[in-house]
């Protein structure tokens, strides 16, 4: 690949995350070369792409305008390679998927599939609850729950995952068994919820704000506590079915509603997405463990 177009690739993550030390890490390169191939794109198009402080780089609006064109650019070079090259008929290299932690393990463990089917394929999976930046971490694909909202992504929807009220049999031993989602404010409720924000959940209807000794950020963290005894949890039924299933965990309140959590695959608006991530696409469609999508949802 030209110099050139090594130092556009660059000058594309520095836009995306403008950070010399950061970009030098992520592309294996020192401070100096990065510095050089800005340099070299500056020197180039005759324009100064980033005031340079001691502490950050500010974009120009020249670079805002450049950085549209190095990006179709680079994506016409992407699709091209993929289109040409040796592995045309089996799509191959690596996708970046930022999955949450329920849904990552649950697919995790079907992966042998995809690889056996497409063996060229190399897998980084970004696996947590809060929602990372899809271009900053340069993901491929991203999963999101509830409305994305983001101009900047395209959105195809998975599908509708169902949760569960459940908690440990001594628990409810000890402290009965709820007959009613009124009842719910006098339990031990395990709180899924970030920072001082109220947990509150939504039960036949009605929004409801619990609460109890024990609450985290992290899906998997409320799991445990639930299967140690803490109090009455809110999971996604693909992380207690076997629970339940093994007498670890027993459903509270079945015969009430509890909205399932809608969940969507994005990816980069501006980016065309290459054959490898879009047979990843397709796996993450066919093996959802939940409802089936509704089409008229789709945003393209």
């Amino acid at each position: 690949m030209s110099d050139l177009l090594i130092a556009l690739r660059t000058f594309v993550r520095l836009c995306e995350k403008p950070n010399f030390s950061r970009v030098a890490g992520e592309m294996h390169a020192s401070h100096t070369t990065i510095a050089r191939r800005l340099d070299q794109v500056e020197s180039h198009f005759g324009a100064i792409l980033f005031h340079r402080t001691t502490r950050r780089l500010i974009a120009t609006p020249e670079a805002d305008r450049l950085l549209v064109h190095a990006r179709a650019m680079l994506d016409a070079l992407d699709g091209a390679e993929q289109e040409f090259g040796p592995v045309r008929d089996q799509p191959g290299g690596l996708v970046r998927i930022g999955f949450t932690t329920a849904l990552g393990l649950y697919y995790v463990e079907r992966l042998g599939d995809l690889t056996a089917r497409y063996p060229a394929l190399q897998l980084d999976c970004a696996m947590t609850d809060w929602q990372r930046d899809v271009v900053e971490d340069r993901l491929d694909l991203a999963l999101r729950v509830g409305p994305v909202g983001d101009d900047s992504l395209v959105v195809h929807p998975l599908g509708a995952l169902p949760r569960l009220l459940v908690a440990h049999p001594a628990y409810l031993a000890g402290r009965g068994m709820p007959s009613s989602a009124e009842d719910l404010p006098g339990h031990q409720c395990i709180a899924y919820a970030y920072g001082d924000v109220p947990a509150r959940w939504t039960i036949d209807g009605r929004e409801r704000v619990v609460g109890g000794t024990f609450r985290s950020d992290s899906s998997e963290a409320v799991h445990r506590a639930a299967l140690s005894g803490l109090g009455i949890a809110l999971l996604p039924a693909i992380r207690v079915q076997g629970d339940i299933a093994a007498g670890r965990l027993v459903p509270v309140l079945p015969e009430s509603h509890i909205a399932p959590l809608d969940i969507w695959a994005v990816h980069p608006s501006h980016k065309r997405l290459p054959p490898r991530a879009r047979v990843v696409l397709d796996f993450l469609k066919e093996n959802f463990p939940g409802e089936r999508p509704l089409e008229r949802c789709v945003k393209s």
